[in-house]
């Protein structure tokens, strides 16, 4: 508690301190202190900037995607190219870059774990859907597992664990039963985007306001 207090007290006047001398109205956070979503919420709602942005790899692992467009955009990188550089991104990249699995991969590795679990196939994704919200409300864990797998640390709904948050116990499990890991260890709610403001305070009314932390950074 104390090592955080110092992070925020010091990255609270660090950042200010550029607000005022620089005159910018938008943040961009990178570097791995910029996982500590504490900070970057308090960052967010206490120094007035317009908008607040955190990739979904802001540490080390996201330095790849940095190099790709430092070579795709700057003169210098582009200057032998006939046609000079391509187009600017017209949004942060998906988070979605990691592997993508065939049908063929998939059942290779279903039957090679065939002893230790069992297999039923659904109808549909909405059968799945409904069979998956039943299991969470009973109060079981869901391992949701879907496309190309995330870019950087944050599961972000394509290998994702799903658990009940109303059910106290969770924490004490999925960390020590299930992930195996220390205590403190937090989660992060997951809400539909036009309905954030009704579960978390300071949140404006609205979808483009709710979807203010889609990479878990706030």
């Amino acid at each position: 508690a104390g090592v955080q207090g110092d992070l925020e007290k010091v990255g609270m006047e660090m950042v200010k301190k550029l607000q005022e001398a620089s005159g910018e109205k938008n943040l961009v956070l990178c570097g791995g202190v910029a996982l500590n979503s504490v900070l970057n919420g308090r960052l967010a709602r206490e120094l007035g900037f317009d908008q607040t942005f955190i990739p979904p790899y802001p540490g080390d692992d996201g330095i790849a995607v940095g190099c790709c467009a430092y070579g795709l955009f700057s003169p210098e990188c582009s200057a032998g190219s006939p046609s000079g550089p391509p187009p600017l991104w017209d949004g942060p990249l998906s988070p979605y870059q990691g592997p993508r699995y065939s049908d063929e991969e998939v059942r290779e590795a279903l039957e090679t774990a065939a002893p230790w679990i069992e297999l039923e196939e659904v109808e549909s994704e909405e059968e799945l859907v409904k069979q998956s919200a039943a299991a969470i409300a009973f109060g079981e864990v869901v391992a949701w597992w879907h496309g190309r797998s995330e870019a950087g640390p944050r599961a972000l709904g394509h290998r994702s664990l799903l658990a009940d948050p109303r059910n106290a116990s969770m924490v004490g499990r999925i960390n020590g039963d299930i992930k195996h890991r220390e205590a403190f260890r937090p989660f992060a709610p997951s809400v539909m985007a036009d309905e954030a403001y009704e579960w978390f305070q300071g949140m404006p009314e609205g979808e483009a306001a709710g979807a203010a932390s889609p990479y878990m950074s706030v």
